[in-house]
């Protein structure tokens, strides 16, 4: 089975700095539909992939997963609005080939900071969380958990530090109740080490990580990541080039 997560901003190609966080190209949602329909995964998670506020407009999640032939497992506001194109909300989608059994959101704890950019726009955190998808892959029930985490680097922090300390314990034992059962997570944690942030879900070989030390995010390393639990077991991985601002993450895996 290919499992693949994507970053797509909103539709955007990007070519420029990431320091700003806000230099995208024009949107060009085919860009990113013929991407995916290169990639032939099974199972599809997206971050920031666009949630038109007048509910009356569709979903990019809802677009790209008609075009793909893909069944809308799931698709989740992060209830912050975007900062790339007004009238949207920043989503997390995932689509699959395998039918749906439940889908669930869970909200990660806020920690609440506000900065002001260089152009002058005042940020803060708004409530980011992790969308789980329950798929019936033939006959076995498993989890597809979609996650983007609050990008600490923009308010010049670190999400290791120990403030953090309650939002990093609600994560993880999120992640040890899913891992009763056959579990992959596909997240940009906009952070590098994840096992410095999340110890207790790699001892025992409870969940591994598809690869390690890839740059995702040119010129930031490695943001975004796909664990496995220890149901599964790593057949190869991609991490393929594109004209975005996150690289294309893909991971083939078996059920042991």
């Amino acid at each position: 089975m290919r499992f693949a997560s994507w970053n797509i901003a909103g539709g955007h190609t990007f070519s420029k700095s990431l320091e700003d966080g806000i230099s995208y190209d024009g949107e060009n949602l085919d860009y990113f539909i013929d991407e995916l329909k290169k990639a032939n995964a099974d199972i599809i998670v997206l971050q920031e992939s666009h949630t038109p506020i007048d509910e009356r407009e569709i979903s990019q999640g809802k677009i790209i997963a008609d075009a793909l032939g893909f069944s809308l497992a799931g698709n989740h506001p992060y209830m912050n609005p975007s900062h790339i194109k007004p009238g949207n909300q920043l989503s997390l989608a995932v689509m699959s080939r395998y039918p749906v059994v439940e889908t669930s959101f869970h909200k990660v704890p806020n920690p609440h900071l506000t900065i002001m950019r260089p152009n002058g726009d005042v940020w803060k955190t708004y409530d980011y969380g992790l969308l789980n998808c329950v798929l019936n892959m033939e006959g076995t029930p498993i989890n597809i958990t979609d996650g983007h985490l609050v990008p600490l680097h923009y308010f010049k922090r670190d999400f290791a530090e120990p403030e953090f300390q309650p939002v990093r314990d609600d994560i993880e034992n999120f992640f040890q109740t899913l891992s009763e059962q056959p579990t992959i997570v596909g997240c940009d944690f906009n952070y590098n080490d994840i096992q410095k942030l999340f110890p207790q879900i790699f001892e025992n070989d409870l969940y591994r990580e598809t690869f390690t030390g890839e740059e995702t995010t040119p010129g930031r390393g490695q943001q975004d990541h796909i664990l496995i639990s220890k149901n599964w077991n790593i057949i190869k991985t991609e991490i393929r080039k594109v004209h975005a601002d996150h690289l294309l993450c893909l991971a083939d895996v078996e059920l042991t």
